[in-house]
This record gives structure tokens, C-alpha cells and sequence, in this order.
């Protein structure tokens, strides 16, 4: 059990979200389970008591093109949206979820941020139409990706205001200094015209 955590812990020291093997399906493999057993059912077990305590809905509408939200529980609905966004690294995505035509997995490690190259990548792999982004609890990664949505999209001119526009339509949205420093630097990289 404590390597498990060792492992975690250096996964996370070296920002390597790939540790638990989530596919790009959205499903984490046995070996995973079986190596990660600790962790997982903890893991797992902290998201459904978040879920059941929070009055914080679900999701939130962020205009008309963006939605965001927490993992969606297994009996909620897919939203009607082009594209679906996971950026869980730790949590299998619900078959429902999983399987819609739009969905992209970006696995980060939670209070971390993708790599530049990556979050681009992501947001230049999109369909034209609305999204659904979300993470563990829809606070950070969901942030930082909504955040480079906005601005891919055009729908927001800076970094300020796209983070006062997700955090009106979901309060709970922070980004840490390490989101904060990622979201920059992809609006410079859309300055650049990259």
C-alpha cells in the first residue's frame, strides 16, 4: 500500500499524469486497478463524498458555447454539446460519456496543469460547436481548460476576463499558481498565432 502512494507521490513530483494508464477511451486498465487498489478506492470514495456534500450543481453554463462541471456520476446525461472533455487522470469516465462522438481525453494530474503543447493540442483537436469540460470537481483543470476554450474560441480577448467569466457561472473555479502560469502562456502561444 505505501508504494502505491510512494508512486503517486513521484508521478506527481515528476508531472507524470500517465501512472494509472488512463486510455484515451477513458477507461483505466485492470493492471491499474490492481496496482493502484489503495489509491483508487480512496480516490474514488473522496469523489462520491464531494458529490453527495456539495451544493454546488453538477455543471454550469458558461454562455452559450461552454459548459462546466464535475465527473459526471454514472446515471447523469450526456449535455448537448459537439465536444467532452475529460481531464481526469484518476477517475474512469462513465460509459455513457465515454463512448459520446466528441469525447477527448486529456488526463492531468488534479492541482496540475497539462503541458502547453498538450492543452493546444487538445483545444485544436475540438469539433466546431459547445463543450463540456470537466475534471474530479470542476474547480482546476476544468478552469484552466474552460479558460483556453474561451480564448480559443475567440469568445474572451485575455486571461482576466475568461477567469471572471467562468468564475460567475461556477464560484468554486480557482486556479493555482501553475494553472494560472499555463493559461498565460497558451494565450501568448494564441498571440503568436501558433
Amino acid at each position: 500500500m505505501a508504494a502505491d502512494f510512494i508512486a503517486v507521490g513521484v508521478a506527481y513530483g515528476l508531472r507524470k499524469p500517465g501512472v494509472f494508464g488512463k486510455r484515451v477511451n477513458g477507461t483505466i486498465p485492470f493492471w491499474s486497478w490492481l496496482s493502484f487498489l489503495p489509491y483508487h478506492a480512496l480516490n474514488v470514495a473522496v469523489w462520491h463524498f464531494a458529490r453527495l456534500m456539495s451544493s454546488e450543481p453538477a455543471s454550469n453554463e458558461v454562455g452559450d458555447a461552454l459548459v462546466i462541471g464535475r465527473r459526471p456520476a454514472n446515471d447523469e446525461v450526456v449535455p448537448d454539446v459537439a465536444n467532452l472533455i475529460d481531464l481526469t487522470s484518476e477517475l474512469q469516465e462513465p460509459p455513457q460519456f465515454r463512448t459520446h462522438a466528441g469525447y477527448v481525453c486529456l488526463p492531468t494530474l488534479d492541482a496540475t496543469a497539462p503541458s502547453l503543447e498538450q492543452l493546444a493540442l487538445t483545444m485544436r483537436r475540438l469539433r466546431p460547436g459547445r463543450a463540456f469540460i470537466h475534471c474530479a470537481q470542476g474547480h482546476g483543470r476544468t478552469g484552466l481548460a474552460a479558460l483556453a476554450f474561451l480564448l480559443s474560441r475567440g469568445l474572451v480577448d485575455n486571461v482576466p476576463d475568461a477567469l471572471r467569466k467562468i468564475q460567475l457561472a461556477r464560484p468554486g473555479v480557482r486556479l493555482n499558481r501553475e494553472q494560472y502560469r499555463c493559461a498565460e502562456a497558451y494565450a501568448a502561444l494564441l498571440e503568436k498565432g501558433a
